[in-house]
């Protein structure tokens, strides 16, 4: 590569970087702004979004924030690596206090949220193939896991009331150590 190329990969490179922070601050702070809202009323726009917004957190986010971290030890910004070790420290906790059906069903929220029709869990394509497994799991089990939920809770609203008061806590609690040092 000549040194023009090099510049502009560079370039391209910590622009990249830098729009992926803002994204992923902005992301953060919709998700917590959704948490603030849902405390004080249950919206069900809102309620969709929520769900949207915490499992992309939770699994996208957190991969991304890990990465971060990782890169942050290598310089002297230590600040910064505090601040992503809590945000990491405290989404592992979230996702480790929600059991597998509750993972799936805000996942499965996410997804009615995030797609107009909703195939991907349906046995029968629309191709009329068969599917079984969506995501290295059983498809049974997991339309198994997400009809115990209903019938456990009687209603997805019951299943948000649930939800909500199990996660807005933990997320107003992460936010509280975020904006605290």
């Amino acid at each position: 590569m000549d040194d023009i190329a090099i510049k502009q990969f560079k370039r391209d490179f910590i622009i990249k970087t830098l729009m992926q922070q803002t994204q992923f601050e902005q992301w953060l702070r919709f998700t917590f702004y959704l948490n603030a809202k849902l405390q004080e009323e249950y919206d069900t726009i809102y309620q969709d979004a929520f769900y949207v917004k915490v499992y992309e957190v939770l699994t996208k986010g957190l991969n991304y924030a890990i990465e971060v971290h990782d890169s942050l030890t290598k310089g002297d910004n230590v600040q910064k690596m505090q601040w992503y070790s809590k945000l990491i420290n405290g989404l592992n906790k979230i996702k480790s206090d929600l059991d597998e059906s509750e993972f799936l069903y805000i996942e499965y929220r996410r997804h009615n949220a995030s797609h107009i029709f909703q195939n991907s869990y349906e046995h029968i394509q629309d191709n009329l193939r068969i599917k079984k497994i969506r995501k290295n799991k059983d498809l049974k089990e997991i339309n198994d896991r997400l009809k115990s939920m209903v019938n456990k809770y009687g209603s997805d609203r019951n299943i948000d009331d649930y939800l909500n008061n199990k996660l807005q806590p933990e997320l107003t609690k992460l936010y509280e150590n975020l904006i605290n040092p």
